[in-house]
Order: structure tokens, then C-alpha cells, then sequence
């Protein structure tokens, strides 16, 4: 038995989806100007349901609601069902009531005729500002410092209408372009007038040190100083106003003596070497000081990090205060063993500025291996130093080099400049921390080459047939190393004497590679 049968009757119609917004307030459609109103970056969530199918997709749109876009204009399709948005406020407005629409899809493409709307009372976000850790300043500057910081607003960066600081004076603000992030300030000091105690200070954008017309004042000199900053916005809302403190040294001279001496006797070898130049300077001619021994190797210890008084970008903020100088006088502990914990390492890769003024620099620092060759890949200093070479060490002797007492320190070269033959020197005791270098390029002239004694395997002395030399200077007379210690800085007794027994014959030495150097005398 056959069936002739088929399927007959009238076809259902797909019926369009539902969607609603899952929080739905009263008070934010009806009351619009007593509303409590939002920042203006919302979570918004929505959902849909369809009685014969399923919803595939949402479509979504938002809109201020003085505009009236077209029925079809706006929308941004999704499948996710909830947003973290950032509705529009009207650049220079305070204010704004934003319509936020979501309509379902389903899975015949029917949309919702009706989508869900709420509108959402909003009000401009203040920015916020805050200082990068990585770049605050140390707690002492000379005549530069540098800072950066993070300026953010809800309604987008482009909101900022300027970053604003001022120095010592929270009421009263320069403005910085928007989209600085990193700014240095330099005093403007006239070294000839001794008399002021508050200046100007310039300012130079981006890590580029930019040059602009802007200048803060009320920097104070010899004392603390307070920078003041905010982000303020299109509406002139602004941030909280953040603030650091540091002191800033007043520059008095042409020539900078630093103190990288770092262990915990250092005052005495400072007083030393002051004292030196300030006798072979002029009379009237003062001489500033920047100590960045802290902290300070306390014993055999290893290695300790570098200065917490270098400004942590070499470049410009080092650069830039190392070129306010023409002479400076550097003595060190450790120069050539670390790129990473020395500090003139840091500070020679920037220092093409200070030489390109003509900049002058007297080194004295011992000579040293690094304990791994690694730690010293790319050391500035050596590069800067009037150095050839690192001695090394034959298998059939140990790592140390020493002088015994009235080992002889020999002149080798009259220095450049002058003429002069340099004095013939001794030891006045055993001396152990130092190395002699390699000198073998004409753009270094030896001055002075030492005895030195080497430690076989088996702890017997003998001659050492190595590179010798303790002190040279460099061709074109802009960087003098002296290695040698010229005291004991535990006792202040002096290390090298006369060939002839005179006491004075060491200081002689350095003041005429000060004199060979150009130092002003």
C-alpha cells in the first residue's frame, strides 16, 4: 500500500531577536541632569535571546546623544557579550550624555528593531602623572638633572592639553608640550657671579636634549629644590600634583676634582689630591668637588654597584653635566676591572661633548683584570684611558705583579707641550694593587715605566718581562693616567719618593702632567 502524501500549510515567519542591556537604571535615562555621573570608561554588558533560533552575533554602537545617526550608521558588530569602553566626551567639554545601543543577530541574520539603548551620563577623567622609577635623579646634582614620568588620561593621551612644572612654587607652572616624557633642567649659572643663590632653569626635552625657549625659575642653589608636575587636560582638569626633592650644588669653577675613591678611608686620599691641585692652580681659581664613592668597597668583598650618586642616564644628563667643565682631576679605585660597577665606565661613553670643548682629564687609578673577562667587554674607560693594552699572564706565573720597596719608577718621554723631563721616582715600600699596561700606538707617550716583580707557581720572585709602563698621556694632550699610589690612605705616609729621597718629587710629577695637560696655573 502506497502513500501520495506531502508536507502543506502556511510558513511560519522568523521572528527577530530580543536584547537587553544587563544593567538598566532609571536614573540614567530620566535624570540625566542630577544623575551621579560616570568617568567616561564604562563596562558595559549585554544579552539577547531568539524564540525560534539563536542569537549569533550582537551589534553595538555608541554615540553622543545630540547626534542622530541613520538607522544602519555606527555599528560595530561582535560575539562577546560585554565591553570595557571608553565613551567619547567632546574635546574641551566636562561633560557629556552618551547613548550606548546593542541589538541581537540571530542565526538567520534577523536583527532586533528595538535594540536595547541606555544612556550614559559621564564626565571627564582627570590624567594622572606619576615618575619613572628608572629615571629619578640622584639626591645631589650639579647644574643638570634629569626626570621622566608617565602621563596618562581616560580619555586618551590626546586629551593632555600640556605637562606642567614648576620649581619650588606649586602656584605657579610652566607648560611643557604634551607629549614630553622626559625633560632635563639646567641652571643657568654665571660662574663669575658668585653673589646669586636662586637662577633660572632651562629646559631641554626628550633624551635628545632638545633645546626650547622655556625656563623655569626659582631654582635654588646650594640647597634643596622641590619639582612640582601635572598633567592638565583639554578641559583644564588636572592631575594630582606630584613632587621630588634633591639638592643642587652650585657650580663655581671650571674644574671639577672627583672622588671615585671608594673605600671608607677615602677622605684622606681626597684631601691629598686636593691639596695638590689646589697648589698647582691659581691662587683665586676655586675648585668644585663631586664625590661618588657610596657605595664603597669595605674589604674583599667583590664587586659593589656603581655610584648611587651617578644620574642613572649617562646620556645627556652626564654628558651634559661633565661638558659645564673644562679640567677634570679623577681618582679612582677601580677603572678598568667592570663595566658594570666602575664608574668611569659609565661616565667616558659620554664624555665626546666635554672633549669637544676642550675638555682636559688628569686619571689616577690603579690598574686591574677583570676577575671574569665578560665583566669588562666594552669598558669605555680603557678605550679613554692612553692605553694600548691589558697585560696577561703566562701559565708558569701567578696573577699578581708587585714593587718592592726602592723599586725605581723611570721617566721615558719628556712630556708633550713642554719639554720637561718628568723626575725619576721610588718606591717607599711594597706595592701590590696595581698592574703596569701596554703602550704601542703613537697616539700614547709612556711616561714612566716600573720594576715590577712577578710570582711564579711555586711562590719564588723574578723579573717580570711584561709591559712596564705606570703613567702616559695621550698624543693630543687631553687624558693623563697615573696609576701608582702616591700615599697610603690608611696612614697619609707617602708611597713614592725622589730617586734622591725628596718627598716632593711625586706631587712635581703630577703637576707637570697638569701643566702638560693645559690645567690652568
Amino acid at each position: 500500500m502506497g502513500c501520495d502524501s506531502s508536507i502543506s500549510g502556511d510558513r511560519f515567519e522568523n521572528i527577530p531577536p530580543n536584547t537587553a542591556l544587563s544593567v538598566r537604571d532609571t536614573s540614567l535615562v530620566d535624570n540625566l541632569e542630577g544623575a551621579d555621573r560616570f568617568t567616561s570608561t564604562i563596562q558595559v554588558s549585554w544579552s539577547g535571546d531568539d524564540p525560534d533560533g539563536f542569537v549569533q552575533s550582537y551589534d553595538i554602537r555608541f554615540y553622543n546623544e545630540f547626534e542622530r545617526p541613520g538607522p544602519e550608521e555606527g555599528w560595530s558588530n561582535t560575539v562577546a557579550t560585554d565591553t570595557l569602553v571608553l565613551l567619547p566626551i567632546p574635546r574641551g567639554d566636562r561633560e557629556a550624555n552618551v547613548v550606548y545601543e546593542a541589538r541581537s543577530i540571530d542565526d538567520q541574520g534577523a536583527k532586533d528593531p528595538t535594540p536595547a539603548r541606555t544612556v550614559f551620563p559621564i564626565e571627564n577623567g582627570p590624567p594622572t602623572i606619576r615618575f619613572s622609577p628608572f629615571d629619578l635623579p640622584p639626591d645631589t646634582s650639579f647644574s643638570v638633572m634629569s626626570v621622566a614620568w608617565f602621563a596618562e588620561d581616560p580619555e586618551g593621551t590626546d586629551n593632555i592639553k600640556a605637562i606642567q612644572v614648576s620649581l619650588n612654587d606649586s602656584t605657579k607652572f610652566v607648560d611643557l608640550p604634551a607629549d614630553t616624557d622626559f625633560a632635563s633642567f639646567v641652571a643657568q649659572i654665571d660662574i663669575n657671579d658668585q653673589t646669586r643663590t636662586e637662577v633660572d632653569a632651562r629646559v631641554f626635552i626628550g633624551r635628545g636634549f632638545v633645546p626650547t625657549d622655556l625656563f623655569v625659575p626659582g631654582l635654588l642653589l646650594n640647597a634643596e629644590n622641590t619639582l612640582y608636575i601635572r598633567a592638565i587636560d583639554a578641559t583644564d582638569t588636572t592631575s594630582t600634583l606630584e613632587r621630588l626633592t634633591w639638592y643642587v650644588k652650585k657650580q663655581t669653577s671650571e674644574v671639577l676634582y672627583v672622588n671615585d675613591y671608594r673605600t671608607a678611608l677615602n677622605p684622606t686620599v681626597m684631601l691629598f689630591h686636593q691639596a695638590l691641585l689646589r697648589e698647582f692652580l691659581p691662587v683665586d681659581m676655586p675648585v668644585d668637588t663631586w664625590i661618588i664613592t657610596t657605595p664603597f668597597v669595605t674589604g674583599a668583598g667583590g664587586l659593589v654597584p656603581r655610584s648611587d650618586q651617578l644620574p642613572p642616564n649617562a646620556n645627556p644628563t652626564l654628558a651634559r653635566m661633565l661638558a659645564q667643565f673644562k679640567y677634570i682631576y679623577w681618582v679612582s679605585t677601580n677603572t678598568t676591572n667592570s663595566v658594570t660597577t666602575d664608574n668611569l665606565p659609565f661616565a667616558a661613553g659620554v664624555m665626546d661633548q666635554f672633549f669637544n670643548n676642550g675638555g682636559k682629564l688628569m686619571v689616577h687609578s690603579p690598574i686591574s683584570l677583570p676577575v671574569n673577562s665578560e665583566d669588562n667587554i666594552g669598558n669605555a674607560a680603557i678605550l679613554l684611558l692612553p692605553i694600548s693594552g691589558m697585560i696577561s699572564f703566562p701559565d708558569s706565573l701567578r696573577q699578581s705583579l708587585r714593587l718592592l720597596t726602592n723599586a725605581k719608577i723611570l721617566p721615558l718621554n719628556p712630556l708633550p707641550g713642554t719639554g720637561s723631563e718628568l723626575p725619576s721616582l721610588k718606591t717607599g715600600g711594597v706595592i701590590l694593587n696595581t698592574l703596569p699596561y701596554a703602550v704601542g700606538t703613537t697616539d700614547v707617550i709612556p711616561l714612566y715605566s716600573a720594576q715590577y716583580k712577578a710570582i711564579t707557581r711555586g711562590g719564588s720572585l723574578t723579573d717580570w718581562a711584561g709591559p712596564v709602563t705606570v703613567a702616559s698621556i695621550s698624543s693630543d694632550q687631553r687624558v693623563g693616567l697615573f696609576v701608582l699610589p702616591l700615599l697610603n690612605d690608611f696612614t697619609g705616609a707617602p708611597r713614592l719618593k725622589g730617586d734622591n729621597d725628596d718627598l716632593e718629587a711625586p706631587r712635581t710629577a703630577i703637576k707637570m702632567m697638569l701643566e702638560s695637560l693645559g690645567f690652568p696655573r
